[in-house]
Protein backbone atom coordinates (compact mmCIF):
# COMPACT_ATOMS: atom_id res chain seq x y z
CA UNK A 1 0.00 0.00 0.00
CA UNK A 2 1.64 3.33 -0.96
CA UNK A 3 -1.32 5.47 0.59
CA UNK A 4 -0.73 6.70 4.11
CA UNK A 5 -3.44 6.94 6.69
CA UNK A 6 -4.66 9.73 8.06
CA UNK A 7 -2.89 9.84 11.47
CA UNK A 8 0.44 9.21 9.71
CA UNK A 9 0.07 12.53 7.54
CA UNK A 10 3.28 14.38 7.05
CA UNK A 11 3.94 16.89 8.73
CA UNK A 12 3.26 20.47 7.63
CA UNK A 13 6.19 23.33 8.66
CA UNK A 14 5.18 26.18 10.44
CA UNK A 15 5.82 29.35 12.80
CA UNK A 16 4.91 29.66 16.21
CA UNK A 17 5.57 31.89 19.00
CA UNK A 18 5.76 30.01 22.74
CA UNK A 19 5.56 31.61 25.84
CA UNK A 20 6.97 29.82 28.70
CA UNK A 21 10.17 30.28 31.05
CA UNK A 22 12.52 29.27 27.94
CA UNK A 23 10.88 31.03 24.69
CA UNK A 24 9.52 34.61 25.71
CA UNK A 25 7.59 34.84 22.86
CA UNK A 26 10.26 34.46 20.39
CA UNK A 27 8.99 33.26 17.09
CA UNK A 28 10.11 29.37 16.53
CA UNK A 29 10.09 27.56 13.10
CA UNK A 30 8.28 24.42 13.99
CA UNK A 31 9.80 21.80 11.26
CA UNK A 32 9.07 18.28 13.07
CA UNK A 33 7.18 16.55 16.01
CA UNK A 34 8.59 13.72 18.08
CA UNK A 35 5.97 12.19 20.35
CA UNK A 36 4.69 15.04 22.30
CA UNK A 37 7.77 17.07 21.69
CA UNK A 38 8.10 19.65 18.54
CA UNK A 39 11.62 20.20 17.15
CA UNK A 40 11.80 23.85 16.58
CA UNK A 41 14.23 26.39 15.37
CA UNK A 42 14.69 29.23 16.94
CA UNK A 43 14.00 32.71 15.05
CA UNK A 44 16.23 36.08 16.37
CA UNK A 45 16.83 39.56 15.74
CA UNK A 46 20.30 39.53 17.48
CA UNK A 47 23.61 38.37 15.39
CA UNK A 48 24.60 36.39 18.90
CA UNK A 49 22.79 34.22 21.29
CA UNK A 50 24.67 33.35 24.54
CA UNK A 51 27.81 33.82 22.82
CA UNK A 52 26.88 31.88 20.24
CA UNK A 53 26.95 33.28 16.75
CA UNK A 54 23.51 33.08 14.83
CA UNK A 55 23.22 32.61 11.10
CA UNK A 56 22.05 35.61 9.14
CA UNK A 57 18.68 35.19 6.96
CA UNK A 58 18.46 36.81 3.70
CA UNK A 59 15.08 38.11 4.71
CA UNK A 60 13.18 38.68 7.80
CA UNK A 61 10.45 35.55 7.56
CA UNK A 62 7.75 37.77 8.90
CA UNK A 63 5.77 39.67 6.52
CA UNK A 64 6.10 43.46 6.24
CA UNK A 65 8.88 43.49 8.52
CA UNK A 66 12.64 44.90 7.09
CA UNK A 67 14.58 43.76 9.99
CA UNK A 68 17.85 41.88 10.02
CA UNK A 69 16.57 38.37 11.04
CA UNK A 70 18.50 35.40 12.05
CA UNK A 71 18.28 31.84 12.99
CA UNK A 72 20.27 29.84 16.01
CA UNK A 73 22.37 27.27 14.78
CA UNK A 74 21.35 24.46 16.80
CA UNK A 75 17.62 23.00 16.96
CA UNK A 76 15.53 22.84 20.40
CA UNK A 77 12.61 20.82 21.06
CA UNK A 78 9.12 22.40 23.06
CA UNK A 79 6.47 20.10 24.65
CA UNK A 80 3.24 20.60 23.07
CA UNK A 81 1.38 21.62 26.08
CA UNK A 82 3.33 24.69 26.03
CA UNK A 83 1.12 27.83 25.75
CA UNK A 84 1.41 29.27 21.91
CA UNK A 85 0.18 30.74 18.74
CA UNK A 86 0.65 30.07 15.40
CA UNK A 87 2.40 32.78 13.00
CA UNK A 88 0.32 33.17 9.97
CA UNK A 89 2.10 34.76 6.54
CA UNK A 90 5.60 33.91 7.53
CA UNK A 91 8.09 32.35 5.49
CA UNK A 92 11.54 32.18 4.04
CA UNK A 93 13.15 32.35 1.09
CA UNK A 94 14.76 29.93 -0.72
CA UNK A 95 18.06 30.85 -0.05
CA UNK A 96 17.23 31.01 3.51
CA UNK A 97 14.97 27.53 3.35
CA UNK A 98 18.46 26.04 2.65
CA UNK A 99 20.58 27.47 5.71
CA UNK A 100 17.60 26.34 7.39
CA UNK A 101 17.63 22.44 6.10
CA UNK A 102 21.39 22.28 7.06
CA UNK A 103 20.30 23.39 10.44
CA UNK A 104 18.23 20.30 10.84
CA UNK A 105 20.22 17.81 8.68
CA UNK A 106 22.87 18.36 11.21
CA UNK A 107 20.24 17.85 13.98
CA UNK A 108 19.26 14.60 12.38
CA UNK A 109 23.34 13.35 12.18
CA UNK A 110 23.46 13.85 15.92
CA UNK A 111 22.69 10.29 17.52
CA UNK A 112 21.31 10.61 21.25
CA UNK A 113 23.53 9.77 23.78
CA UNK A 114 22.66 6.03 25.48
Amino acid sequence: MSKKSNNNKRFQRHFRKFKNGKFTGHPQYVYDEDGREYKVIGITKSPTTNGVPNILLEQNPEPNNKDTAYIRPKSDRVKKGERNEKLNGWKFTDKDKKKVQSVIDKDKKKKPRK
